[in-house]
């Protein structure tokens, strides 16, 4: 259980630093796609140009079937849009427009000593997702895309993030949208119950590292519920699918649990890869001249969607 949880953790943050990922953003101009890169999606007084900035990648050859804000994971505390091109180039072979996001971290010293150990916290990064979500519906239509076919997905923190958006509308509602602008979730190994989470980290992992982890990026533990998508489950009509892999599959065992348990049972579908690793998705997902089961479940799942 213990090497378990510290795949999980640290996974795709160690992924972001790997020459593969940063290979994969020199190929970003690829013929397949048009990409207009750090575009600020937020530019308030306390803005980061860095980390309020997303690429949008377009389809080269004809107007996009429907459009992805794609978030990245990294632990909250790693990673940001240049290690994702990979995977939104594959979408754009696939007619998908894909808005790919940085946002605000978290202390990541718990991690590596190469990253800061100051940060933000939850309800920041969220935010952050919500602001760049009303950036894409506003601008939708100068790029040729329709707002009714904005979806939200991302792997691992990523994934958490995506189905907080689907899940808990009050940040929408504060950059002037709701629920109903999201057409469908798509979170990626990620973790839904962050109360579970800091239990499962606890266990394996200690008392020190679900402190300087989860607490970390989410607070105190009272807090927990607030963070979790899995505790509005009775205010959402959000369509989602859940992906999972060998090691994020407890979270979304966990979390499928609480679905069938609620009134969005029949809208959430959970699909899992035992046979990979939370790297061997990442890695499969962004490599764009490979076949990848779940990116295949991703464009079925916006396909179902856009039929309804």
């Amino acid at each position: 259980m213990k090497s378990l949880m510290l795949v999980f953790a640290l996974g795709t943050a160690a992924l972001t630093a790997t020459p593969m990922a940063h290979a994969l953003q020199d190929n970003a101009e690829a013929p397949s796609a048009r990409v207009l890169n750090d575009i600020a999606y937020y530019d308030g007084a306390d803005a980061d140009p860095e980390r309020h900035a997303l690429n949008l990648v377009l389809p080269a050859d004809g107007a996009a079937r429907a459009t992805v804000l794609w978030i990245h994971g990294g632990a909250w505390a790693a990673g940001g849009r240049a290690d994702e091109m990979g995977l939104v180039q594959a979408l754009a072979t696939e007619g998908i427009a894909v808005a790919v996001m940085s946002y605000r971290l978290s202390p990541g010293r718990w991690m590596s000593e190469n990253l800061p150990d100051t940060g933000v916290q939850h309800p920041a990064h969220i935010e952050d997702v919500a602001r760049a979500f009303a950036w894409l519906w506003t601008h939708a239509p100068e790029h040729g895309l329709d707002r009714e076919t904005l979806f939200v997905s991302g792997f691992s923190a990523g994934g958490h993030l995506s189905a907080l958006l689907a899940t808990d509308e009050r940040y929408l509602i504060a950059e002037g949208l709701s629920e109903d602008a999201i057409r469908g979730a798509i979170p990626v190994a990620g973790t839904y119950d962050v109360e579970h989470y800091f239990r499962m980290i606890n266990d394996s992992l200690g008392a020190q590292g679900a402190q300087d982890h989860v607490v970390g990026v989410f607070g105190p533990r009272p807090g927990h519920a607030a963070a979790s998508p899995a505790s509005y489950l009775e205010q959402s009509d959000t369509p989602m699918l859940v992906i999972s892999e060998g090691h994020s599959v407890i979270y979304a065992d966990h979390f499928q649990s609480l679905v069938d348990a609620s009134s969005m049972r029949d809208l959430v579908r959970f699909e899992a890869f035992n046979e990979e690793t939370h790297a061997s998705l990442y890695y499969e997902m962004i490599e764009p001249d490979a076949p990848s089961p779940a990116r295949t479940l991703m464009l079925e799942f916006i396909d179902q969607q856009l039929a309804d």
